[in-house]
C-alpha cells in the first residue's frame, strides 16, 4: 500500500472566489480558539482546513451563530452573501493507494493526482469530466467522464464516503452503514455534508485510446451533421463529445472528443467516418489512461443544460445557431447511453440515466453573459422539441455537479430534502440545494 501526502495545489475556481465577508466577532474568535495550528482562517471567512477537525469545527460554531456555510471550490457560484462561512478543503491532500485495487483520498485531492499515484500499481481511476477537478467535487455532482459509456459513473465506484454533516457529525457512510446518506450524497450535491474523503475502487491499467480532433469553422457543419449520425451507432468502449466554441476574438472551431477504452488501431478505425466528412486541421490521439482522456473543464463561467433522447435531423442547424452570435460561449453535446443506463449495483441519487445525449452551453460569469447563456440554451430546446423527451432544461450551474444531477426528479428530491432536514437541523448548508438554480 502507498500512501502519498500530496501538497494541495492553489485551487482555481471557475466563477471567482466568493466575496470577502465579515464574519460575526464571536464567531471569530471561537473559530481562532478551535481550529488547528494550520488552519488560516482568510478573507474574513474562508477556513483553509488543515485536518477533519477543523471541518467539524465549523460547521459545529456555524450551527451554533447561524452562519450558512459552503464549500469553495469550481463551480460554486457566488450569490453575494453578506455572511457566510467557506470550508475549503484543499489541504485535506492524502492519497492512499492499495495494490488490492482501491483508494482513499482527501476532499482537496484531483483525479490527476490521483491518477499517478495509481499508476505505479498498474491500477487507475474511472474520472470525472475533467482530470482537474477534485475527486469529491465530482462524486456528489455524479461524474459523467470520458468513458463512462464502459464503465459508468465515477459515484458508481464509490465504496465510502467520509463527510461532516450540518450537525457538526463527522460520518462515514457505505452501502450498509448511513445506507440513506451513501445514496445521498453521491449525486446529490454538497447540500448533504462537507465531503472529507472518498473511497473507491480502481480498474487495472489497460489499452486505452483517445484524444482530440480539430476543424475550421468553415466545416462545422458538415462535421456537426456527420458526428450526429457518427455517434448515435457507437459501441459502448467510446465514447465521444463534439464541441462548437465561439472564442472572444477570431474565427470559431470544432472539436471532437474521443475516448476508447480498447487497442489503440481499433478505436481509431471508428474515427474514419469522421475524418472523411473533412480533413482536421489538428489531431492529438494516442495512447492514454482514463486521466488523460479526460477534458480540459469548458471556458467560460456559468452552463445551462439540456438532457436529450436523440439528435433528429434538424439539430445541425439548431446546434450551429446556439454556437454563434456576439458574445463567446462553447456549445457541448455529449454522447451518453452505454454503462450510464445500466442499472447500478448501489443506486445513487443520480436520476436521468436514461437519456441518450447532454448539451452543455457555457459562457461568461457576468450577468448579461448568464442571460444569453440562458436564452441561448431555452431557444435551443424549443428548436429540438420533441428529442427532450419531457425534460426541463438546467440554468446558472458552474461544472459541478454534472448534467444528469442537475435536475432531480420529485421523489428523489423530496429524499434528499428529508436528509438534508434530518442532519442540517440549522439548515446552514448551502450551494446545491436539491431542485437546481435559476
Amino acid at each position: 500500500m502507498t500512501t502519498l501526502p500530496v501538497p494541495p495545489p492553489p485551487l482555481p475556481d471557475l466563477l471567482g472566489d466568493p466575496r470577502p465577508a465579515v464574519l460575526p466577532p464571536d464567531l471569530t474568535a471561537a473559530l481562532g480558539a478551535r481550529l488547528s495550528p494550520s488552519a488560516v482562517l482568510t478573507d474574513g471567512s474562508v477556513v483553509q482546513v488543515a485536518e477533519v477537525s477543523d471541518v467539524v469545527a465549523a460547521l459545529r460554531l456555524a450551527g451554533r451563530h447561524g452562519v450558512p456555510v459552503t464549500v469553495r471550490g469550481p463551480g460554486r457560484v457566488d450569490d453575494g452573501a453578506a455572511r457566510r462561512l467557506v470550508v475549503d478543503p484543499g489541504g485535506l491532500a492524502e492519497v492512499t493507494v492499495s495494490p488490492a485495487g482501491w483508494a482513499r483520498v482527501g476532499a482537496g485531492v484531483r483525479w490527476r493526482t490521483l491518477a499517478d499515484a495509481a499508476a505505479p500499481h498498474g491500477l487507475t481511476p474511472i474520472t470525472g469530466a475533467s482530470a482537474a477537478e477534485r475527486v469529491a467535487d465530482t462524486v456528489t455532482g455524479g461524474g459523467v467522464g470520458p468513458l463512462a459509456r464502459t464503465y459508468g459513473l465515477a459515484a458508481d465506484r464509490v465504496r465510502a464516503v467520509e463527510l461532516v454533516t450540518g450537525d457538526g457529525v463527522l460520518r462515514r457512510v457505505t452501502p450498509t452503514d448511513g445506507a440513506d446518506l451513501y445514496w445521498g450524497v453521491r449525486g446529490g450535491g454538497a447540500a448533504l455534508g462537507v465531503v472529507t474523503a472518498v473511497e473507491l475502487d480502481l480498474l487495472a491499467a489497460g489499452p486505452r485510446y483517445g484524444g482530440e480532433l480539430r476543424w475550421a469553422e468553415a466545416d462545422a457543419a458538415r462535421v456537426t451533421e456527420a458526428w450526429r449520425t457518427w455517434s448515435a451507432g457507437l459501441p459502448p468502449q467510446a465514447g465521444t463529445s463534439l464541441l462548437l466554441a465561439r472564442p472572444l476574438q477570431g474565427d470559431g472551431e470544432v472539436a471532437v472528443r474521443f475516448a476508447w477504452s480498447g487497442e489503440a488501431d481499433d478505436g481509431d478505425a471508428l474515427l474514419d467516418r469522421l475524418r472523411a466528412a473533412a480533413p482536421p486541421v489538428r489531431t492529438d490521439l494516442a495512447s492514454r489512461g482514463p486521466a488523460g482522456l479526460a477534458a480540459p473543464a469548458l471556458a467560460g463561467g456559468v452552463e445551462s443544460s439540456l438532457l436529450l433522447d436523440r439528435l433528429s435531423g434538424g439539430a445541425t442547424g439548431a446546434l450551429l445557431r446556439a454556437a454563434g452570435g456576439s458574445r463567446p460561449r462553447t456549445v457541448e453535446v455529449r454522447l451518453l447511453g452505454g454503462a450510464l443506463g445500466w442499472v447500478p449495483q448501489q443506486p445513487s441519487a443520480v436520476c436521468h440515466r436514461d437519456a441518450r445525449l447532454a448539451v452543455r452551453v457555457a459562457g461568461g460569469a457576468g450577468a448579461e453573459d448568464r442571460a444569453a447563456t440562458r436564452a441561448c440554451a431555452e431557444e435551443l430546446a424549443a428548436a429540438l422539441g420533441g428529442d427532450l423527451g419531457g425534460r426541463t432544461a438546467a440554468h446558472g450551474w458552474g461544472t459541478t455537479p454534472d448534467v444528469l444531477a442537475r435536475t432531480p426528479l420529485p421523489a428523489v428530491r423530496d429524499r434528499l430534502a428529508a436528509l438534508a432536514a434530518a442532519t442540517d437541523p440549522h439548515r446552514i448548508l448551502e450551494g446545491a440545494a436539491p431542485g437546481g438554480r435559476s
